[in-house]
């Protein structure tokens, strides 16, 4: 698996789009933590997209930027590699913990982020809105990012982080991906579930998160530009 650091972000190509957490419709905003503490904790995956039992699916790539190409099959036979961002967020509106899947491009606004929010090693602490500019399936969509609290929460209170590798995207060897090369599936495995969920729902959310709903702006491109991301 190539996993690389906001450093290293430009040595990888490709982006895809959407995830578990979404925003569908034009100027909707919702209202998330960014389940890191500080930029080290902001590390991206580089991965292959393959068709399985008709749906797309996200499988690691064996290759770092540097090696030779015949490390991974799927790289040795043209398949594209995509940079992703698989970014763990609290979703106060739906009360779950979920995955935002973007683009290499994400680490320039979570980097940003981190710096002018994280001064303690928190960015968890703070309550953030997410606006989507653009209607669905536009391409050019994008989003901005408006802090509008801060307390004390911990990554700790707000539950277990989702697992990437093995669920969202597959965990497969270079035998494994021989054998979709040759057969278009991958070999049996003891678990052949299709376990790309990784989201893990809370029962119950913090008193202060649920007082913030009555509270919320809309939208929240009435801001000063100079607070967007």
């Amino acid at each position: 698996m190539a996993r690389f650091s906001a450093d290293q972000a430009d040595n990888y190509g490709g982006q895809g789009g959407g995830g578990f957490f979404s925003i569908q419709n034009d100027k909707q905003v919702k209202q998330v933590r960014f389940m890191y503490d500080k930029v080290e904790d902001i590390e991206g995956m580089s991965v292959h997209k393959v068709e399985l039992n008709g749906k797309d699916r996200y499988v690691n790539c064996l290759r770092e930027y540097n090696d030779p190409i015949d490390t991974c099959p799927f790289c040795r036979e043209k398949k594209p590699v995509q940079a992703r961002l698989f970014i763990p967020v609290y979703n106060l509106d739906e009360d779950a913990v979920q995955i935002w899947d973007r683009g290499k491009t994400m680490f320039q606004k979570m980097t940003s982020l981190c710096s002018r929010y994280a001064t303690k090693n928190n960015l968890v602490n703070n309550i953030f809105e997410v606006e989507r500019n653009g209607k669905p399936k536009d391409q050019k969509t994008t989003y901005e990012i408006y802090q509008i609290d801060k307390d004390d929460t911990e990554i700790a209170d707000l539950g277990e982080l989702p697992k990437i590798l093995g669920s969202l995207v597959m965990d497969k060897s270079a035998e494994d991906m021989e054998y979709y090369l040759e057969e278009g599936e991958f070999p049996p495995t003891d678990d052949d579930s299709d376990n790309d969920s990784g989201v893990r729902r809370r029962e119950s959310r913090s008193s202060r998160d649920r007082e913030r709903e009555s509270t919320r702006r809309t939208p929240a491109s009435s801001r000063r530009k100079e607070d967007t991301f």
